[in-house]
């Protein structure tokens, strides 16, 4: 197996959707960028097709720590297919100005190609749908860091909802903050012909603090910062 590097990511957008696929009236959002997402912004801006997308899931391993959830917002719309239907009203919600630090692993000669793209993208990236434009959050917004394979306890990124279940405790240390709460994030896709269903797995995200857990984990350091990759 080819030694892994890594490749932050930090961006802050004006706004970010990431639809949860649950209720087709709520457009609901996840608040941080899912693995299938984080990883179709690179091939994306990597200029990959299908496959190639296919090859770089397969291939890369992801983590996210969510700086800061920005404020949550509704907008609500009246749907309707001709003059006689009736109306639908949907929802959609949108984290404003969010700030999330987007982790990488896998090999330099992929992670040297999507830090290129990163700084020159061949199709421009997006945070969700097609109205969430990637914005950097500073000068130096991509970066290649060295990556080293430990164990930890105390973290700040996305973790695994079966081990926060065994026990965990959520400190505080922002005011604006974002209490754990579990999702289930899609991680995979299983393809059949032309169509794509997509794997889940159930996480805990938070903001604002970090979550000290029963157990340790196995994570990956990204220039020493302890990050639980999927």
């Amino acid at each position: 197996m080819s030694e892994l590097i890594g490749l932050v990511v930090e961006v802050r957008p004006i706004q970010a959707h990431f639809r949860i696929p649950y209720n087709s009236l709520l457009l609901d959002s996840y608040p941080f960028p899912p693995r299938t997402t984080a990883i179709g912004m690179l091939a994306g801006a990597m200029g990959l097709p299908e496959e190639g997308f296919r090859k770089l899931l397969q291939g890369l391993r992801y983590g996210v720590i969510v700086e800061d959830p920005g404020a949550r917002v509704e907008e609500t719309a009246a749907i309707f297919k001709n003059p006689g239907s009736p109306l639908y009203p949907i929802t959609k919600a949108l984290y404003h100005r969010p700030h999330y630090r987007l982790f990488f692993a896998g090999d330099e000669k992929t992670i040297e190609r999507a830090h290129d793209a990163l700084l020159d993208p061949v199709f421009t990236p997006y945070l969700g749908d097609s109205e969430s434009l990637f914005f950097p959050a500073k000068r130096d917004y991509v970066k290649i860091v060295d990556v080293e394979e430990a164990e930890e306890s105390t973290l700040r990124s996305v973790i695994p909802g079966e081990e926060y279940a065994r026990g965990a405790r959520f400190l505080v240390l922002r005011k604006n903050n974002l209490t754990p709460r579990e999702y289930r994030m899609p991680v995979d896709f299983v393809y059949r012909g032309k169509g794509r269903r997509a794997v889940y797995r159930r996480v805990v995200a938070f903001a604002g603090g970090f979550v000290e857990l029963a157990n340790a984990l196995d994570v990956l350091l990204f220039g020493g910062e302890p990050v639980f990759v999927f």
